[in-house]
């Protein structure tokens, strides 16, 4: 042929694979432009770019201007890739066909495949016949054929899903997928458009769209609607939830709500977010006019307000890499809306609104707030949120001091605040307990303020003998500042009560540890047995019970306090007296797996006033099990082995080892099956009174993974005393590739009437990529999808 130059290059035959020619490589320059070629996904392909091109034959025609590879033609052209077939190149027009098995990898890591492939040699424009496309997030597109331009690409009779193609059938229709006259992916908006569109379900057309879009893999925010929700309840009727997101900036979003329920109306709400370079901020509104009010319970906040709404905001902002301040605060217009309405993250019983500063550092941490409490009840009087304490407000700073101090480590505690509250919290004893003089009302909380500064100093260093002897002398020293103005002193108490006005309280401690470690070894086996020995000398607590107690109520003994300096919970006590604690505490470590550890000891009151056989206002230290010189027993052990974990603890009476308080776990997690059981018995205290009885619960849960795609979990809660299930919860998910339905019951017991129920269903129906519908709000994070 006149003019054509063939030309085949053997040179790389042996190197490569045996009867395989590598072709030469050649570089074309790419088209010139001003600064930059955009291809149609906004990737910017820079000016200079080459085109490298590797193929078994290549012909050229000095006439036409056309260059022709074949034979397993290969060419990468700034993070495009392509193989084909046979390739030709029109130098002249600029374009470039590519035919047979042509497959093509596109910067945003689009996969084509298509039969032929026409295209400018920029990658910009094109024609594709008979072609899919699979997106890096395992996404599908077939169509008939396809135009590229524009900085989009239109695909003909096409047809979007993200369910995998039947290995078995592969032309078997997914489980579900999106037919449509002209699919549309749009490179510079990054959505995918599907108009004149129909949703089939198992090959079946089940809705007609007019028109679809959604958001491309890459592709995060995009304003539109989003998946409609369903509800079902007594006093609301039936209800439908439409939201539409916008996405106003890169750093700025709000999703509007339009929720109509039958026997309410409409009720909108709005969600507004920002982010800033140092943090982020959140407003939420809600508001409603009731149509029929009077469907709620009578004489209960629901029925008796029309127009209710609430407003909230929530921010957080990192001041520099230690310091963050922030707030989550909320006001309604009563006490009851936004549980009623279940507006997100403000629906559950107790809401708490506070700011805050906090600082961390290695060696201190500072965190000052001040927060209160909305306690949503239907009931008007709302005597419970007038009892909560507002907090204005808490201070906790800690401090370990870098350089020794004699040797020894020491460190600063600052604890304070400062409460009011608008109603007393009291437990009244009735029965026979109003009239037994060992009994008192407990005073949880006064009616008025109270504020407490406390600073504590504490110093400790380790020595250890030359034959192992763990030796540890601790020194203390702490100050109390209180400011008491209740608005009733308290009446029915057997302690002696310090009265309003300012009191000043001090404790110094010096003690002793003493530990003394013994490592056993075997053949297959190593333990480690540590008794240990403490004595605290110290005067006795100043104004022991007669102050207010907020912070230290929730006191418990048992081997996790028995070696404390200070047993109480909070700074509002300070143990004072002489004590000695003692115990032994074991390690121990298998080869094949097992480890087991347990602790057990006692404690006791040398001299001086025990702190815990001094009245309490809150009655925290009533059947504490340290009110004697002798205290109880207490005990923990636990193991674990290939999966399996068991622990218990408990505490024994010094005189007859009745367990006074049991809390024993167990669980197994293994491959697909996670469970676990916990069960816990409170003694009532001896003498027995009307009103303490016994307390015993068992819990459970279990999740099994029943097949890959199925899962199923419950979980449960029995009163053994009253024989009655607190709560009962079941859960079932299917979840695969493209498509994912779970279902969920919950039934709980109503607090305020032990033969009273609420339960509530929900489902859910999730298309992976196209978002879902579902109905209710019982939703275990473990059934929720992965996508």
């Amino acid at each position: 042929m006149a003019g054509v130059r063939r030309s085949r290059v053997h040179a790389f035959a042996g190197v490569l694979c045996a009867g395989v020619a590598f072709c030469t490589i050649f570089y074309f320059a790419a088209p010139q432009a001003a600064a930059q070629i955009v291809a149609p996904d906004g990737i910017s392909v820079a000016e200079d770019a080459k085109m490298l091109l590797a193929a078994d034959e290549l012909i050229y025609n000095n006439d036409t201007g056309v260059v022709v590879a074949s034979g397993g033609v290969q060419i990468d052209y700034d993070n495009y890739k392509l193989v084909a077939d046979r390739v030709e190149y029109d130098q002249n027009s600029g374009r470039m066909q590519a035919f047979g098995s042509v497959e093509m990898i596109e910067p945003t890591g689009n996969r084509i495949y298509a039969d032929n492939l026409d295209i400018t040699d920029d990658f910009a424009d094109g024609f594709v016949n008979a072609l899919r496309i699979e997106t890096p997030d395992n996404t599908r597109i077939a169509a008939e054929s396809a135009e590229r331009g524009d900085g989009q690409t239109t695909f003909n009779n096409g047809v979007y899903t993200a369910c995998e193609a039947c290995e078995d059938d592969p032309e078997r229709a997914p489980l579900w997928q999106v037919k449509a006259k002209r699919v549309i992916q749009n490179g510079e908006t990054k959505t995918i458009r599907l108009e004149q569109a129909t949703f089939e379900l198992f090959g079946m057309p089940i809705a007609y769209l007019p028109f679809l879009e959604i958001p491309d893999h890459d592709r995060k925010r995009k304003s539109g609607f989003l998946t409609p929700s369903y509800l079902t309840a007594d006093n609301l009727g039936t209800g439908v939830s439409i939201p539409y997101y916008w996405a106003i900036s890169p750093y700025m979003d709000a999703t509007f709500t339009g929720s109509g329920y039958t026997n309410q109306g409409f009720l909108g709400e709005v969600e507004f977010r920002q982010n800033f370079a140092n943090g982020e901020h959140t407003l939420r509104m809600a508001g409603i006019s009731q149509t029929n009010p009077g469907d709620f319970d009578a004489g209960t906040s629901d029925s008796l307000v029309t127009e209710r709404g609430m407003i909230a905001s929530r921010g957080q902002f990192r001041i520099n890499p230690r310091w963050t301040f922030g707030w989550d605060g909320m006001l309604q217009s009563d006490n009851n809306f936004s549980r009623t309405y279940g507006i997100s993250g403000y629906s559950e019983n107790t809401v708490k609104s506070e700011v805050y500063l906090t600082g961390l550092s290695n060696r201190s941490h500072f965190d000052l707030r001040s927060y209160r409490f909305d306690i949503q009840d239907a009931t008007t009087t709302n005597l419970t949120e007038r009892q909560q304490a507002t907090i204005h407000p808490s201070l906790d700073y800690t401090r370990t001091f870098s350089d020794p101090v004699a040797g020894g480590e020491l460190s600063l505690n600052v604890n304070g605040y400062s409460v009011s509250r608008n109603a007393d919290d009291i437990t009244t004893r009735t029965g026979l307990a109003a009239t037994d003089p060992l009994f008192a009302d407990r005073y949880k909380g006064f009616a008025g303020a109270n504020s407490r500064l406390s600073s504590e100093l504490e110093w400790r260093r380790t020595l250890t003998t030359a034959n192992g002897l763990r030796l540890t002398p601790i020194l203390a020293a702490r100050g109390d500042l209180n400011s008491v103005n209740i608005d009733t002193a308290p009446t029915d108490y057997n302690g002696a009560f310090a009265g309003n006005g300012s009191h000043a309280r001090g404790m110094v401690t010096a003690g002793l540890e003493a530990s003394y470690p013994v490592l056993v070894t075997t053949a297959g086996s190593s333990h480690v047995f540590e008794p240990i020995g403490q004595i605290f000398v110290r005067p006795n607590e100043r104004l022991a019970g007669g102050l207010p107690n907020e912070d230290a109520q929730s006191f418990v003994f048992d081997t996790t306090s028995l070696f404390e300096r200070d047993k109480f919970s909070g700074f509002d006590r300070t143990e004072g007296g002489t004590r000695a604690n003692v115990g032994l505490r074991y390690t121990g470590s298998f080869d094949n797996g097992l480890k087991t550890h347990t602790a057990f000891g006692q404690s006791y009151h040398i001299a001086g006033l025990n702190s815990f056989a001094s009245p309490d206002l809150s009655q925290a230290t009533r059947n504490a099990g340290l009110e004697n010189d002798v205290s109880d027993f207490v005990g923990m052990g636990g193991l674990s082995f290939n999966g399996l974990s068991l622990a218990a603890s408990a505490r024994f009476d010094k005189d007859d080892f009745r367990m006074e308080r049991t809390d024993v776990r167990a669980g197994f997690s293994r491959g697909r099956l996670s469970t676990s059981m916990t069960y816990t018995e409170i003694k009532a205290p001896r003498p027995f009174v009307v009103g303490d009885e016994d307390r015993r619960e068992v819990t459970g849960y279990a999740s099994l993974k029943v097949h890959d795609f199925w899962r199923v979990a419950a979980s449960t809660s029995y009163d053994l005393v009253d024989k009655k299930f607190n709560r009962q919860a079941f859960g079932i998910l299917y979840e695969d590739e493209c498509y994912a339905f779970s279902f969920a019951y919950e039934s709980i017991r109503d607090d305020g009437n032990t033969n009273a129920r609420d339960w509530k269903i929900g489902a859910r129906l999730s298309f992976r990529t196209l978002g879902g519908i579902g109905t209710g709000d019982v939703e275990s994070p473990l059934l929720k999808p992965s996508f």
